[in-house]
């Protein structure tokens, strides 16, 4: 049995029970033990102490869109970086972003100033932070890890800066991925380029996105890797999975590699959807997927996300 959890310092800012549904795309998720939005780095290094005094573990939540969160939550202290890495700031052909920046916005941004290079981001609902963490990219192989120049993160409460040649990126992940350090931010380096022609493509990927995906249900984005050489969706498909169901979850008609909801789906109907989804690709294919969104939950691991690579 868990201790009883400790009462914060009201100085912290850190509400009690704060629904993750609400901060999430897949509008699923129990509470957060503790939520906070600090106001710059001073208070986010406040908050990061106490949890480690009390030895709770802090998460950072950032456009919400990569995430699945137990229906019983998440006895942790969950922070939004919002308000202490929410800025852009440009310099010459170099963008600097905090963390909390989504990229869509990062991407008509730097459109605005006749800078390319992130056209590729107009349509990936999620923020610097994680897109740093995971490498977020497209189908087509643009990611953000090429564009990175420096990485900052908060290390021991002090804010340190990485150099290109400390962060290795691959295929939806980063070395910046599971270290236990926070990411504040990174510097870009963008190329100059015709704005009419930067704003055009990012129309022509957004259109692209709007007939292909599940834009207006609920969903988490793209649920499994792609597996090398192959897509997730086009193997979902001919096991057969399109439209199969799970309580109220539903693997998309439009694209199969996106689980989505009507409302009233619960996160144990998405972890369970995914496991047959997996069994089924599995059987018919003998390519075993693995998740590309990430499991917040205290305890055993749904089997979804239990999954090692076969190899």
């Amino acid at each position: 049995m868990n201790p009883p959890l400790p009462e914060p310092p009201p100085d912290l800012g850190l509400a009690r029970e704060e629904p993750l549904s609400r901060h999430t795309y897949m509008r699923i998720g129990g509470p957060a033990a503790y939520f906070g939005v600090p106001n710059d780095l001073d208070g986010l290094s406040s908050i990061a102490a106490w949890a480690e005094a009390n030895d709770l573990p802090l998460r950072v939540l950032g456009g919400g869109s990569n995430v699945l969160v137990a229906d019983d939550g998440v006895r942790a202290v969950v922070v939004s970086l919002r308000r202490a890495c929410g800025s852009i700031e440009f310099d010459g052909d170099e963008v600097h972003a905090g963390a909390a920046v989504m990229l869509p916005a990062l991407a008509r941004a730097a459109a605005e100033r006749g800078l390319g290079g992130l056209e590729f981001a107009i349509g990936i609902p999620g923020s610097v932070g994680g897109a740093l963490q995971t490498n977020a990219g497209i189908g087509d192989g643009r990611s953000i890890g090429p564009l990175v120049r420096h990485v900052a993160v908060l290390l021991d409460g002090v804010r340190v800066v990485l150099a290109t040649d400390e962060v290795t990126f691959g295929y939806r992940t980063s070395t910046l991925r599971d270290t236990g350090d926070l990411v504040l931010g990174a510097t870009l380096a963008l190329r100059p380029a015709p704005r009419e022609g930067i704003e055009a493509e990012m129309r022509a990927l957004l259109e692209a996105r709007q007939r292909s995906q599940p834009t207006s249900e609920p969903n988490a984005g793209s649920i499994f890797r792609n597996p090398p050489g192959d897509a997730a969706g086009r193997l979902i498909d001919a096991a057969g999975c399109k439209g199969l169901a799970i309580g109220h979850a539903r693997v998309s008609t439009l694209h199969a590699n996106f689980i989505v909801h009507d409302g009233a789906g619960i996160a144990a109907d998405i972890a369970a959807l995914m496991a047959e989804v997996q069994r089924r690709v599995l059987a018919a294919s003998g390519v075993r997927l693995r998740p590309e969104v990430e499991w917040w939950g205290d305890g055993e691991r749904p089997e979804a996300f239990r999954v090692v690579d076969a190899g």
